[in-house]
């Protein structure tokens, strides 16, 4: 469940194919702690993709190890090599330390994943320890993914309309935070700070407007009121089907003989 939400988490912000780890690492104090309304369209999380580059790292050596070694093996050697008080880590410890531990040449590896905004293998990673990633649309504004019940979505409805927007799901006023890249309300010229008063004439709260908006027939535009500051300004909106960035993960049974033993070792089971 923790994982897919932190996938979930990841994969919601465009600022991932703009800013790579170790950029993230460097401008952490300047950027990541002095965030404003554009921030998950510029930056990535280094506490959320270091934890996915983590998960890659280990999942990596595992499989190319036949599951002799593991990340576990790195940390405890960085312990006993970097754990006393006067010792440092320097820039590259971790990476020569990992594949000395491992007995692997990681340099691609380490390139790829903090170097670049390239996406993670997690797909065939997790596919090689008996997990399938699949990922779909959000089903209402509450969800952030989690572990799945099933090989598809008998039943699901189809991707609902929104807007690519973010905004307290409490309070008296619908006011937009965050205005997601490439999203219907961007197109349609809406910016964090507006506070929309209606669509297609219907008064507008935080708690009914991904209901309302989600009720409109695809391909169809609304007409939207807001304020900008004190100015009311009118928009035609065409909402957008919900990308498929909500992560669900589940444990496949129909794999090979070896994967359920590789899996297990993961999950320490």
């Amino acid at each position: 469940e923790l994982l897919a939400q932190t996938i979930t988490r990841f994969m919601r912000g465009s600022g991932r194919r703009k800013q790579s780890l170790s950029d993230a690492s460097f401008d952490a104090w300047t950027r990541f702690y002095k965030r404003d309304e554009n921030a998950p369209n510029a930056i990535v999380s280094y506490y959320t993709k270091g934890a996915l580059v983590a998960l890659a790292l280990d999942l990596t050596v595992r499989q190319r190890t036949g599951g002799r070694k593991s990340l576990d093996d790195l940390m405890r050697a960085l312990w006993q090599g970097h754990g006393k008080p006067g010792r440092g880590v320097a820039e590259d410890d971790v990476e020569r330390l990992a594949g000395e531990v491992s007995g692997l040449d990681l340099r691609g590896f380490f390139d790829r994943t903090l170097r670049t905004t390239e996406d993670l293998s997690l797909r065939e990673l997790l596919a090689a320890h008996g997990i399938e990633l699949r990922m779909r649309p959000a089903r209402d504004t509450a969800d952030q993914g989690g572990v799945g019940k099933g090989t598809g979505a008998p039943g699901d409805p189809g991707p609902k309309p929104v807007l690519g927007v973010r905004f307290p799901s409490t309070g008296q006023e619908a006011r937009l935070t965050q205005v997601l890249d490439a999203g219907a309300a961007q197109k349609a010229g809406l910016a964090a700070g507006d506070v929309i008063l209606a669509v297609d004439g219907i008064r507008v709260r935080p708690d009914n407007l991904a209901q309302l908006i989600a009720g409109i027939p695809s391909g169809e535009s609304v007409e939207v009121h807001a304020f900008r500051r004190d100015e009311l300004m009118t928009f035609q909106v065409q909402p957008q089907p919900a990308p498929s960035d909500t992560c669900e993960l589940r444990l496949l049974d129909d794999v090979a003989a070896d994967v359920p033993t590789r899996r297990n070792a993961w999950l320490n089971l």
